[in-house]
């Protein structure tokens, strides 16, 4: 761990994530001395100018006992810190954790609310009692498999885990979205993501239409800020991560069906509410992230400073939201890009004629514009491009060498 070169008064968790390294910039300018944390030395976030000092805690993934008096012992350190989790592998933890953790401030849902936002099923099972449109889901175990068929599914079909991240044990597993073309590839796909014979994952039907997100804070129960943006590309093409994205008006169904959701459970803190947009324009909720999200940096961009809003939201001070977002910016992570055209071409579901792909190397090569931000490059704050490229030369090294 390193000396501590300036007064901690904000810990932010999972430092490799992008929604890390907003954070950091987003306290950091305001002189807020912040530690990034990580379970290894020279995490993305911890490379920017604007991290005061840089926090090393045992992998929560395979020592979660030890990460748990790792904050204890943060609780000891540094009284009247906030804490904040990225990722859904540390945000329970710290749910955990917080009856034992009584200097450090957090702004997070309660468990309850956490986990029926977390769990997929029983989420959609909440949604469909508010009247939310939900796409048809099934859950699916090893003793159910063999019923698929009688469901009458359309393909292609969506395959996912109940939770992104599933306790086995002492360890973490994390299971991605998958897709299935036709019964056969849908066993397989089922069968190789459950854990086990008490695992449940789900099957779900495939909406037609391009990704966006309604962005909330809460502050308990009460919504204080939504923001909304527009997927112009994700990774995969399929659905996925945005790396090309867009800060949009609000929608006012798309909000409508966050505010039923979120009112429900008594939300406080930040949440993403994930929907497709059908051809019709009508939403479809496919997912909560009870956590800060990937495209955090274009909220901020765009004068809705999640961050600094939760920052204050945690200290219990008065919050500064501005009435009025900037829409129309875009944010583009240029590795997570490049990943999205690799794929475009490599598929011929994406491109399948030549003047597909020169069409798909066309709009890589043309997303500039004046309102075009990129993630990670900075000018004011460098070192995390320098740092994001060196990490993606490593793990194509790495991919390479398996």
């Amino acid at each position: 761990m390193q000396a501590v070169r300036h007064p901690i008064n904000a810990i932010v968790l999972d430092g490799d994530q992008r929604a890390a390294l907003a954070t950091a910039r987003s306290l950091g300018r305001r002189g807020i001395g912040v530690g990034v944390a990580e379970a290894h030395p020279g995490s993305l976030a911890s490379s920017s100018r604007f991290c005061s000092s840089e926090l090393v805690y045992p992998d929560p993934a395979t020592a979660a006992g030890d990460f748990r008096l790792w904050l204890e012992q943060m609780d000891a350190r540094y009284p009247g810190a906030v804490l904040l989790p990225m990722t859904d592998l540390t945000v329970p933890l710290v749910l955990e954790a917080t009856p034992k953790l009584t200097q450090l401030r957090t702004a997070l849902p309660s468990a309850q609310a956490y986990d029926c936002a977390s769990d997929k099923g029983r989420l959609a099972q909440m949604a469909r009692g508010l009247g939310v449109r939900v796409p048809q889901t099934i859950p699916v175990s090893r003793k159910t498999l063999a019923a698929l068929d009688s469901h009458g599914l359309r393909y292609p079909v969506v395959v996912k885990p109940s939770k992104s991240a599933t306790r086995v044990g002492a360890t973490v597993k994390k299971r991605g979205v998958r897709y299935a073309s036709d019964p056969t590839s849908l066993r397989e796909t089922v069968q190789q993501m459950l854990l086990d014979d008490a695992d449940e994952c789900l099957v779900q039907e495939y909406i037609e239409g391009h990704g966006a997100g309604v962005f909330a804070l809460y502050e308990h129960g009460k919504p204080r800020l939504f923001f909304a943006h527009r997927r112009i590309r994700e990774k995969p093409p399929s659905g996925g991560v945005s790396v090309l994205c867009e800060s949009a008006p609000l929608p006012e169904e798309g909000v409508a069906l966050a505010r039923a959701l979120l009112d429900a459970m008594s939300w406080h803190g930040v949440a993403m509410v994930e929907l497709k947009i059908d051809a019709a324009g009508q939403p479809w909720l496919i997912e909560i992230n009870a956590r800060f999200w990937g495209s955090l940096q274009l909220a901020v961009d765009s004068d809705a400073d999640f961050p600094w809003l939760l920052y204050q939201l945690a200290r219990g001070e008065a919050l500064t939201v501005r009435p009025q977002y900037k829409v129309g910016n875009r944010l583009r992570w240029w590795l997570g890009d490049l990943d999205n055209l690799y794929a475009r071409l490599r598929d011929p579901r994406w491109t399948p004629t030549l003047f597909r792909k020169a069409q798909a190397i066309s709009e890589f090569l043309v997303s500039w514009s004046p309102r075009t931000r990129y993630e990670f490059l900075r000018w004011n704050d460098p070192e995390p491009a320098i740092s994001a490229l060196r990490q993606y030369v490593s793990a194509l090294h790495r991919g390479r060498k398996r």
